[in-house]
């Protein structure tokens, strides 16, 4: 029973966080309900507060003997209570201190946050901390170390959206400097996938180990250095162009006219979708990964990053002309 009381407050915690929220909007004839948007916030000793406090990105401090009658709704935001609350408090992100004087007499709900309580703290409710439904049970800690993943949902979520955000951002940025570099690796992997994939695969098992060789050596250390970093703006920026192929794929699948770093956005808004899916598999997860950058790298190389189009080795062949029939007089 509670751990299903568990999984519906897990559900209905976001919606209650902007209930909360909205709550703080409308005026409020029976108390003095609040919303704190990028502010510090102090209820000091002895204060008396009627009414549900929403913070949002802001630091918030109840003194000793302060009281709130209400809510409180933290959001991205960081709360040191030494006071009581009278009411539930939902927290998402941030992080909540309780001091040794502090009582909240209601439920603590949190979300992506670090709740630190000090000995005396008193909380009447319950502190309900977010649990994924996909976290396996103690049971299954064997089963974990192959899918170590599900054992921290909350870092997975988080991560897989810093992953995606960041990518998006580079893809963009990248295309809009150069994008007639792009275009260039773009081609010549739609002309050349072979060779491509190929270059990508000599390179991806080569680079790592004359890597290491030269970094054994005093001399030629700095040579490794270099190599790496040659190796990860390479990896990157093919990454960059396969995103971009699909982009230019999908937009002609739906007959969209949009320019090139639309369509790379789209393209890495998919991407990094789909990788993060598939990473959550292991070796499967590697393996993808593995030959979608195989690709985009042979690509890179192949175009002396997007100095020219690699065209391959063919020839455009001259079309036969027939010969003409002798004239007969």
């Amino acid at each position: 029973m509670f751990m299903l009381k568990n999984k519906i407050l897990t559900i209905l915690l976001l919606p209650l966080l902007l209930v909360s929220c909205t709550s703080a909007f409308v005026p409020d004839t029976s108390g003095d309900s609040a919303l704190i948007v990028g502010e510090v916030y102090t209820l000091e000793n002895g204060e008396r507060m009627y009414g549900n406090l929403a913070v949002i990105g802001s630091n918030l401090t109840l003194e000793r003997d302060s009281i709130v009658y209400g809510e409180i709704s933290l959001i991205g935001s960081t709360a040191d209570i030494e006071g009581t609350v009278v009411g539930n408090v939902y927290a998402f992100a941030g992080s909540t201190m309780l001091g040794s004087s502090a009582t909240v007499n209601g439920d603590f709900n949190q979300l992506f946050h670090h709740l630190k309580t000090l000995p005396g703290a008193h909380i009447t409710g319950e502190t309900n901390t977010y649990i994924s439904p996909f976290t396996l049970r103690t049971s299954w800690d064997g089963f974990n170390l192959i899918f170590p993943f599900f054992s921290n949902p909350q870092w997975l979520l988080l991560s897989r959206l810093i992953f995606s955000a960041a990518f998006c951002l580079l893809v963009c940025l990248i295309v809009l400097v150069a994008p007639r570099s792009t275009r260039n690796v773009m081609k010549s992997i739609q002309n050349q996938p072979g060779i491509s994939f190929g270059v990508g695969f000599l390179f991806f098992m080569t680079a790592p180990v004359i890597s290491i060789i030269l970094a054994i050596t005093i001399c030629l250390a700095p040579l490794a250095v270099v190599l790496l970093v040659v190796f990860l703006i390479a990896t990157v920026y093919g990454w960059i162009a396969m995103a971009s192929i699909i982009g230019e794929k999908i937009c002609k699948w739906l007959y969209l006219d949009l320019p090139l770093v639309l369509q790379a956005l789209l393209g890495a808004l998919l991407v990094a979708m789909l990788i993060s899916l598939i990473s959550l598999i292991p070796c499967i997860g590697l393996l993808a990964a593995f030959i979608f950058g195989c690709y985009g790298f042979g690509g890179v190389i192949s175009s002396r990053f997007g100095k020219r189009i690699d065209s391959g080795s063919k020839t455009p062949t001259k079309p036969k002309v027939k010969p003409s029939a002798p004239k007969t007089e």
